[in-house]
């Protein structure tokens, strides 16, 4: 990825005491040669966190996303399609040659350029990716080589001494994602990431959306509340950035007895805290939502 494109994408990180102790921690690992990994549920940053970390070591980065179809070919390289190259000498004039060379076209994958000029790789859920298609970060990892199948004389690729991985992924229970073999995560520092505290919460979403620090304080107080009813999981930071951007922009008042106010809660949270709830119904949902928004006015 063009580094100058991850830089601004990082600019709005909002680097506060939760995330400094992390950062360093991080960057301590990596340079000791060490791939990092922060599980945690979705919606708390890990992605934001690792690109930032990235930025840091200022080199270039390459991001691989996780999900079931990929595949070697994708991360390594295939043969696809072939090349036809003609050469027609017809230098003498009552003599015409012609001669063809065809050859099949290899595609690289992804992390051949990265291993061999030391970018960061960022894998971004690479629980979502099938075990089989992770066993090649074990000779990555382990023997500092990159394996590739079926290209002929080169059977494998020596890292850059640079080169440098960070992995990020949701836990186990996590719809979608396959269980990691012990014998990668045994090479991985493992850094759980949780839900930022409140103080946190409120100055990210001041930042990104430019609310003031009352409706910020407010927002976060009600996702908060119903965060901790439940798996402490969701609703996520994501919850409460969407209500505050869509009540900045829309000039919602974020007020708890405000109908519009209400109705934006709903729209955004019931979903996520039906995931907590699934025994109860969408107006069971709706009606808890509206208790937890208006009961601190309830208390005045």
């Amino acid at each position: 990825m063009n580094q100058s494109r991850i830089v601004n994408q990082t600019e709005g990180f909002v680097k506060t005491a939760f995330f400094e102790d992390i950062i360093k921690r991080s960057l301590q690992y990596l340079k000791a040669g060490y791939p990092v990994h922060f599980v945690g549920p979705s919606g708390v940053g890990k992605t934001s966190l690792a690109e930032y970390i990235a930025v840091l070591l200022n080199r270039p980065v390459t991001i691989i996303r996780g999900h079931h179809e990929l595949s070697n070919h994708d991360l390594i390289g295939h043969y696809s399609g072939f090349s036809k190259k003609e050469v027609i000498d017809n230098y003498i004039h009552s003599v015409y040659k012609t001669e063809q060379e065809v050859k099949p076209n290899w595609v690289p994958g992804q992390l051949i350029e990265a291993v061999k000029k030391g970018h960061v790789v960022i894998y971004d859920e690479f629980s979502r990716s099938r075990p089989e298609t992770n066993n090649i970060f074990l000779a990555l990892l382990e023997e500092k080589v990159l394996p590739i199948y079926g290209k002929g004389k080169e059977s494998f690729i020596k890292c850059h001494p640079d080169f440098t991985i960070i992995f990020t992924s949701n836990p186990d229970e996590y719809a979608g994602t396959y269980h990691t073999q012990d014998a990668l995560l045994d090479r991985l520092v493992t850094i759980h990431v949780d839900y930022c505290d409140q103080e946190t919460e409120i100055e990210i979403i001041r930042q990104k959306t430019s609310i003031n620090l009352q409706q910020a304080k407010e927002i976060v107080r009600l996702v908060s509340t119903l965060r901790h009813q439940g798996k402490g999981i969701c609703p996520s930071l994501r919850a409460s950035l969407m209500i505050a951007s869509v009540a900045k922009k829309a000039n919602i008042p974020v007020v708890p007895m405000n109908k519009q106010y209400q109705t934006l809660c709903l729209d955004i949270l019931t979903r996520p805290v039906k995931q907590i709830f699934p025994e109860l119904s969408r107006n069971e949902i709706e009606e808890l939502i509206v208790k937890e928004l208006i009961g601190k006015e309830e208390h005045h």
